[in-house]
């Protein structure tokens, strides 16, 4: 290979590596389970109190060994009720895509309800990968997504039981793509009251 083609080869190498990679700010990477408020039959699991006393694979695999779900048979929707509020913090305005990490036990386990802001919700998931953590991606274009700097809040609503959720992700880079474990966003801590 002479040095031009070379050279040639490693500068698309280069620019298909930065079109699929995420800059300063254009990820926040928000744990399911630091949810300030979850209401049954949504509930946090932690590998350091399993279920039924017994750790899984599940709990193996989740980043943290934490993550939340709706256990089968514990959700009837919309009857029952349920879910959990995370309240996050975006440097920048835009147009975001949001994908969820998640675990899905069978075709009649695999959305849930979100709502961003007290909107409209909206179903997410309904894909065909099963008793396995995988990353899920919104419809594209979402009205719903389109958020301005500054502080939010998004509700993962009970649809279905048999379902976990371990980390959410919001881009402004359409091209992104999260794989296995994301490193989790700091995020800002509430303010400490202060006495008088």
């Amino acid at each position: 290979m002479n040095t031009r083609t070379h050279l040639a080869a490693l500068a698309a190498a280069v620019c298909a590596g930065l079109a699929g990679a995420a800059w300063a700010g254009d990820v926040v990477c928000l744990e399911a389970e630091s949810a300030i408020e979850v209401t049954a039959p949504m509930l946090r699991t932690d590998i350091a109190f399993p279920p039924d006393g017994k750790s899984s694979a599940v709990l193996a695999s989740s980043s943290g060994g934490r993550y939340l779900e709706i256990p089968e048979g514990a959700g009837k929707p919309p009857e029952a009720g349920g879910d959990a509020t995370i309240e996050f913090t975006l440097d920048q305005a835009g147009t975001y895509t949001l994908w969820c990490r998640v675990w899905w036990l069978d075709g009649c386990g695999n959305s849930l309800g979100i709502a961003i802001n007290g909107g409209k919700d909206f179903t997410f998931g309904q894909d065909a990968t099963y008793k396995k953590w995988h990353w899920v991606r919104s419809p594209p274009r979402l009205e719903q997504l389109m958020l301005s700097a500054g502080k939010h809040t998004l509700k993962l609503m009970n649809r279905e039981d048999g379902i976990a959720i371990d980390q959410i992700l919001l881009t402004v880079n359409p091209r992104f793509i999260p794989v296995g474990i994301e490193k989790p966003t700091p995020q800002p801590k509430p303010a400490t009251p202060t006495t008088p």
